[in-house]
């Protein structure tokens, strides 16, 4: 029987079955495996075909050449098992399936046709490391791998986008239902979605929705609802810029990128919400050309919610500012000194407080911190001073001649 390399790809050795030249398509190889085609065959050195479950070798009939052909082929088992590992679920796709569980495709024939095209460049790199070109089939085998990857990118960052689109318009959705249904003593759904939005004498926005009898009307439900529901739209807005800029990483993994783009669109809709609160409430002021926050009409609203879903940092760092509590001006000090000899170090100097272009006073060194200790300007006693003929005798130098006759020679 056959047995596994590295863990990753069935290895056959023939020459315990069945030769090379005896293998046939449509017989059992000694794994067991059914033999669809192949790739090539090369008695009675090597025979490299095709499998449902992926691409195979049979060893060649001498027990010494299959043992080398083993050693070669074990340094490509991690990237083939890499490779195969890619496209295992496309080799059985059925011609009818749905993504995400609800949209319905017949593409199956398609997806496995693709992994037959890789399964034969896969066969091909096994070849080239038979015939000796080790470095060749792994640079062969590194560019399938790449291939299929991006493949899936591509296919995973389709997810990415349906999983967005579908929750941001769910929620919009389901929004308007709740609107419409929640408004209490109105029948009509238009003139209940208008009445949310009425003004009294007084000027305060109101409507019919009436706190008293319903806990979930509250001042201000409406524009609420209609900022969450453009924090929706705006970060799908987001996210189909980021695709198209190819800035979304999706991960491979379809749990880890689905979560990943409900998470966007569940925190586009939370930001556009608390950004409409906050523009509501006058803590924010947001203003948008010539309109400002106290024009709160629909569009203005749904401005500020778009604004909030699609800058999906902004309300975050709102609100990290809000957190900071305001204090006391910060004061600049200069470094400290080293102590001195006697462990007192001389007090530090605010630079907070000194004017731009005065000079600090305690910034001006002394005047003995500027000397340099020449004693030229000192009065010195005649008695302290060392007349020359009693200093030594100067050593090294130039003589200079004499002025007298004996120093004038022709």
């Amino acid at each position: 029987m056959g047995d596994r390399s590295h863990g990753y790809l069935p290895v056959i050795n023939a020459a315990r079955t069945v030769n090379v030249a005896d293998l046939k398509a449509g017989d059992l190889d000694s794994a067991g495996h059914p033999v669809l085609h192949f790739y090539s065959r090369k008695p009675p050195e090597y025979a490299v075909y095709q499998t449902r479950e992926r691409a195979m070798v049979h060893f060649a009939d001498a027990p010494d050449v299959s043992d080398e052909q083993r050693k070669v082929l074990a340094q490509l088992a991690p990237l083939r098992g890499e490779t195969n590992a890619l496209i295992d679920d496309w080799r059985e796709k059925p011609d009818r399936y749905h993504t995400l569980g609800i949209i319905p495709r017949r593409n199956g024939a398609r997806i496995r046709q693709r992994a037959a095209r890789y399964d034969r460049r896969i066969g091909d790199a096994l070849i080239v490391a038979l015939e000796g070109d080790l470095t060749g089939a792994g640079a062969v085998l590194q560019e399938i791998k790449d291939d299929v990857i991006e493949e899936r990118v591509g296919w995973s960052r389709f997810e990415y986008l349906l999983v967005a689109i579908t929750i941001a318009f769910a929620f919009i959705l389901f929004s308007i239902l709740f609107a419409v249904l929640t408004v209490p003593d109105v029948d009509n759904a238009a003139a209940a979605a208008r009445s949310l939005a009425t003004d009294d004498a007084t000027g305060s926005r109101v409507g019919r929705c009436d706190a008293t009898l319903d806990p979930r009307c509250f001042a201000d439900a409406t524009n609420l609802w209609r900022g969450a529901m453009a924090g929706a739209l705006g970060s799908f807005f987001s996210i189909a810029l980021a695709i198209r800029g190819r800035t979304v990483l999706p991960d491979l993994n379809k749990v880890n990128n689905w979560m990943d783009a409900g998470l966007r669109v569940a925190i586009g809709i939370i930001a556009g919400t608390v950004l409409v609160a906050l523009v509501v409430s006058d803590f924010v002021n947001l203003r948008i050309g010539d309109a400002g926050s106290g024009e709160l009409n629909e569009l203005y609203i749904g401005i500020v919610g778009f604004v909030g879903g699609f800058a999906e940092r902004l309300v975050p760092d709102l609100l990290a500012r809000a957190a900071v509590q305001e204090g006391e001006s910060p004061v600049l000090r200069k470094p400290e000194p080293n102590l001195d000899a006697a462990g007192a170090p001389s007090a530090a100097v605010a630079v907070g407080s000194a004017v731009a272009g005065e000079v600090v006073e305690d910034d001006v060194p002394p005047d003995d911190e500027t000397e340099d200790g020449c004693v030229e300007d000192l009065d010195i006693d005649e008695d302290d001073l060392t007349r020359d003929e009693h200093l030594p005798a100067a050593s090294g130098g130039v003589a200079q001649p004499d002025d007298g006759p004996e120093g004038t020679k022709g």
